[in-house]
């Protein structure tokens, strides 16, 4: 059998490409795997894992120093597959570099840049926040004017870096005096008074298989030590129809998209749903584990496979029906410092994951966006209530040791 050529372009260990019993996403047999990854993860790769590696030079936000093309030169493939927000774009010029299938900058586009984003959808009826493209933010304020809150940042951000909120004119002059922290493309919006949630879906050309809806608990705003971001999913009730009817929405907007997605939306503080973004990759933190809980289906596996022109999974095995309900923390340092380890953790049947990101001898920086965590935990319960009180029982059990420098 003709094993088919994946270029594989990924900022997460190869590790992370595996079924839960262990077996791989590409198996060698299958799969002819050019992985383009950070030195740091090539270097834990075991021999045999992938056919050839090549070293991409990636800024911490996940930007990529160079194009891909010349990198891979002539390295044959017949598919190119990315799963995290900030790679899409560069996969999807890699693919029309080379002819390839799968999507391409136009649809990708609309799943990664705020503005074009916004645009699709408000014009195919979808409510999303007035908003604007600026070059410096004093040309916002007739938006400030008019709104009195509004967001601020960039185009093609991801996990809520350089987000500034701004609530009067002062803040708006400070901004400007400061300038931008970056020289991406930024875009300002109307401030959605209201609860914040994230919609995460299997997707079959622009139908979902398979969703979850789950509420923010915390702000995006800023990241503070000692605080956290968490999530959990909604219990029955109306919020959950109306938002799954809303998912529903929006993704027959994009009937040529198949994957997994990720819908952040407000209820604003009438109970009407208002779009925020939509990515076409699986959400962060521990939003795959908990789907796979509750579902039976991996988001990275069902992001995968429409690259390697393979259909979606369907739903597997459901979540225990005594404690369907899940959420997840990530957990932010309690200091600043040198990481020594964690001189507690906790342990409980409930605790559906812990990872921490740190190494022993890493310094630990003060988070700048929402996956500067110290720690990220997933858990499940009866209801929305006792996985709150979970969580917190979590946070409360876990003892980092940072040195301060």
């Amino acid at each position: 059998m003709t094993r088919q050529r994946v270029a594989l372009l990924s900022h997460v260990n190869y590790d992370a490409y595996r079924h839960d019993d262990g077996s791989p996403y590409f198996p060698p047999d299958e799969f002819d795997v050019t992985f383009l990854a950070r030195p740091r993860d090539i270097a834990q790769l075991a021999p045999g894992q992938v056919s050839r590696s090549i070293p991409v030079d990636m800024h911490p936000s996940g930007e990529l120093a160079v194009p891909l093309p010349p990198l891979v030169g002539d390295v044959e493939f017949d598919w190119v597959v990315a799963t995290q927000e900030r790679l899409l774009l560069p996969a999807a010029r890699l693919r029309e570099a080379n002819g390839l299938g799968g999507m391409g900058t136009e649809h990708t586009l609309l799943l990664r840049d705020k503005v074009a984003m916004k645009n699709h959808f408000s014009a195919s009826g979808i409510r999303v926040p007035e908003f604007m493209e600026i070059s410096e933010p004093i040309q916002a304020t007739d938006l400030l004017d008019k709104f009195g809150h509004i967001v601020i940042k960039p185009v093609l951000g991801s996990s809520s870096l350089d987000v500034r909120i701004i609530r009067d004119q002062n803040e708006l002059m400070s901004f400007q005096r400061q300038g931008f922290a970056s020289a991406d493309r930024y875009e300002a919006e109307e401030f959605i008074a209201g609860r914040q949630f994230h919609i995460d879906s299997v997707v079959n050309n622009g139908v979902p298989v398979a969703a979850s809806v789950s509420r923010y608990l915390d702000s995006h705003e800023s990241f503070p030590l000692n605080g956290q971001v968490r999530s959990h999913t909604l219990d029955d009730g109306p919020d959950l129809e109306l938002l799954l009817e809303f998912n529903r929405a929006v993704l027959g907007c994009i009937t040529w998209f198949s994957g997994a997605s990720h819908l952040e939306v407000f209820l604003d503080d009438r109970g009407r749903p208002v779009f925020c973004e939509l990515g076409g990759r699986p959400g962060g933190a521990g939003i795959d584990t908990t789907f796979r809980y509750r579902h039976g289906v991996s988001l990275l596996w069902a992001s995968i496979l429409p690259q390697v022109g393979q259909a979606v999974p369907d739903s597997g095995t459901q979540a225990r029906m005594d404690q369907p309900a899940t959420g997840w923390s990530m957990i932010y340092p309690p200091e600043l410092g040198r990481f020594r380890g964690f001189d507690t953790l906790p342990q409980a049947e409930w605790l559906l994951q812990l990872t921490a990101p740190y190494r022993p001898g890493e310094l630990v920086r003060r988070p700048r966006q929402a996956k500067d965590a110290i720690a990220v935990a997933s858990v499940c319960g009866r209801d929305s209530h006792e996985v709150v009180g979970r969580l917190a029982e979590v946070k409360s059990e876990i003892i980092v040791s940072i040195t301060p420098e």
